[in-house]
């Protein structure tokens, strides 16, 4: 589990369950032929997204087909979307819905057993051999676009920017006052930051944490560890020691040269770079030992979608270089592909945030280090 900036990976719809209810919900009639049915957890945005770069580009190369794009009203409206597809197995009827966005495939219970979702790693997409192994979450979800935290920085004055954990720490002690993380109740890229460090002082061992196994005996020592090592941090950072209220003051400070350095997501990286907001020296960049913490959005596909076939051909367009393309470009997104398959610009912009991991933080974990980090870190602030 992770954190609510990490939930616009699988964020609310525009459109509540009402909305739903009175439109495709309320069907009875046969899915018109050719047209899928598409539903959305996701932000409006990404639903934009879909209608500028996606569906216009995919309805040309396949004449006679229209993606009908819906926001699904969020987690309980979209869970009774999946009800109602797996109800359709059941009794063979037609589900109206031929692909969900931003979910996962575990609700209903027993939809994977009855087969509800189609398996991507027995279909064979031409593209699936492009997809970076590390954003493959389980073999029902086909991820095709993310999210990261990244360093992100002034390539003029940070010419090889630090591979390690290790590394970025002793440019930060070398640099003073030149970086900045923000409050991690505040901005979750500060969150990530100090979760990177747990992991950092605990051996990078990522097992030692799941949603399961916090108490406070078993916490303390490892939260000693990273009291010390933040605490020796601190007046290196930005103005000995101030910690900024969220992602946008970061990515502000960097933008105006206070600092040369910070931590941000990487869809906000990539939209201040693309919109001009920060100079044109910035770069961005990912630890190489284990990278920071980051999450992938997917699709799902009804084994009994009318447009089944369609639909996978759709799934396959998703994970092409080019779309992928443009959810760096113009979603401002990770790809789920390879970085090596994407287009040469975009490989030579961001040679440096290629990973192999792609690492979580247990959310059972977060409120306990949170009020640790304001007690033993910043006791001169007051919790947000």
């Amino acid at each position: 589990m992770v954190m609510k900036r990490r939930e616009f990976l699988k964020g609310t719809a525009a459109v509540g369950l009402g909305s739903v209810a009175a439109g495709l919900m309320g069907k009875t009639a046969l899915a018109a032929e050719g047209t899928l049915d598409i539903f959305f957890n996701s932000d409006t945005n990404v639903v934009e997204f879909w209608a500028s770069a996606v569906k216009p580009a995919f309805e040309a190369a396949n004449p006679g087909t229209t993606l009908n794009l819906v926001s699904g009203g969020g987690g309980a409206s979209m869970n009774a979307l999946a009800e109602r597809a797996f109800a359709a197995l059941q009794s063979g009827t037609d589900p109206q819905i031929d692909m969900m966005e931003a979910i996962g495939p575990y609700h209903p219970e027993g939809a994977i057993e009855a087969g509800l979702w189609d398996d991507f790693s027995t279909l064979n997409l031409p593209n699936m051999s492009k997809v970076n192994p590390a954003v493959i979450d389980n073999q029902w979800s086909l991820p095709y676009r993310g999210s990261q935290v990244v360093m992100m920085y002034n390539s003029e004055k940070v010419p090889t920017p630090p591979k390690t954990f290790e590394e970025l720490v002793a440019w930060i002690k070398a640099n003073p006052g030149q970086f900045a993380y923000a409050r991690p109740d505040l901005g979750d890229s500060g969150a990530c930051f100090i979760e990177r460090a747990l992991q950092e002082v605990m051996g990078r061992d990522e097992s030692l944490f799941t949603n399961d196994n916090y108490s406070d005996e078993y916490a303390e020592p490892m939260f000693t560890k990273l009291w010390a090592l933040l605490n020796d941090l601190a007046p290196s950072l930005y103005k000995g020691g101030e910690y900024t209220g969220g992602n946008t003051p970061s990515i502000q400070l960097l933008a105006s040269g206070v600092i040369t350095m910070t931590i941000a997501w990487s869809d906000m990286a990539l939209v201040a770079m693309n919109e001009g907001v920060v100079p044109e020296t910035t770069a961005v960049a990912q630890l190489q030992d284990l990278a920071f913490i980051g999450g992938y959005s997917s699709v799902l596909v009804p084994t009994n979608a009318a447009n089944h076939e369609m639909s996978l051909k759709l799934a396959d367009f998703l994970i092409s270089p080019e779309v992928q393309n443009k959810v760096v470009s113009e979603l401002g997104g990770f790809p789920s592909i390879n970085w090596s398959e994407m287009s040469p610009e975009l490989q030579a912009k961001f040679a440096n945030v290629a990973t192999t991991s792609i690492p979580t933080f247990p959310g059972p974990w977060e409120s306990h280090l949170f009020d640790g980090w304001y007690r033993n870190v910043a006791s001169n602030l007051t919790r947000g």
